[in-house]
């Protein structure tokens, strides 16, 4: 099996287009997007020209590759999710928590997003994904919510499944579920953060009977636990996985200019 996996994209349509500019989508048999879509860092004011054509190229994207591509979601999309319900996009009261999580996440972003992706789009977003030996998600899956009492890691990542879904559909009716909460790594007020948020540095663990690839945290080379990695260079690499390898793609840094791989 062979599969691409993008980190963080923080709508830099740019480093999308470099990727599969030099890649055959058509040679992968999975195509893994590790979440955090939108915000691009260090932006005030992020342009919403950009943010649509964002949140359309996914949309694209999932017309294109089908049941081979799998989005994640990140901290930094969930929030706009959480102001669908002001959006038109369903009844009901906003997530207030969730949607103040970042300065970027305003109504009016949130508008233009949902006037793209319907409920199902949203509900396509998973918190992790497994494939061949190998969880993706977005931050990392820590073990408290990888229920060891069940036999099979098919069962447990099943039961992760479960409890993800059940969060993503009770949203509007809790302040937050602890499944999207950060931890105190990243100003939360849990021990260690979910899936969205837990921080590679302090809080993951190599400790799951499979070996995880994230995004997130971001590095300024790809950093390695055990089996584990986390590939967030910051619009800089992507990855390839395999037969059981992990292959780091660095971009050119003619492509780049000035970037935090100045100093690997």
């Amino acid at each position: 099996m062979k599969i691409l996996v993008v980190p963080d994209i923080h709508e830099n349509l740019e480093f999308l287009k470099y990727i599969f500019a030099v890649e055959k989508s058509a040679s992968f048999d999975h195509i893994v997007l590790l979440g955090d879509y939108f915000d691009p860092h260090k932006v005030v004011n992020p342009c919403e020209d950009r943010l649509q054509q964002m949140a359309g190229t996914l949309m694209g994207f999932k017309e294109l590759f089908g049941e081979r591509l799998h989005m994640l979601c990140g901290n930094h999309d969930l929030p706009y999710y959480a102001l669908r319900a002001v959006c038109g996009g369903r009844s009901g009261k906003p997530n207030e928590m969730i949607s103040q999580w970042l300065r970027n996440t305003t109504l009016k972003r949130a508008e233009i997003i949902n006037e793209l992706w319907d409920e199902a789009f949203w509900q396509s977003l998973q918190g992790a994904v497994l494939l061949d030996g190998w969880l993706f998600s977005h931050a990392g899956v820590h073990p408290d919510w990888w229920p060891q009492d069940l036999g099979s890691t098919e069962s447990r990542y099943q039961a992760f499944q479960k409890q993800w879904s059940t969060a993503f559909a009770t949203i509007y009716d809790e302040v937050e579920n602890p499944i999207f909460a950060a931890g105190l790594a990243r100003g939360g007020l849990l021990p260690f953060g979910g899936p969205l948020w837990l921080d590679w540095n302090a809080e993951f663990e190599d400790v799951l009977e499979v070996p995880q690839i994230v995004g997130h945290t971001r590095c300024v080379k790809q950093t390695q636990k055990g089996r584990s990695f986390c590939i967030d260079l910051a619009q800089a690499a992507y990855a390839i996985v395999e037969n059981g390898e992990v292959q780091l793609n660095i971009l050119p840094k003619s492509w780049l200019g000035e970037s935090l791989l100045d100093s690997v």
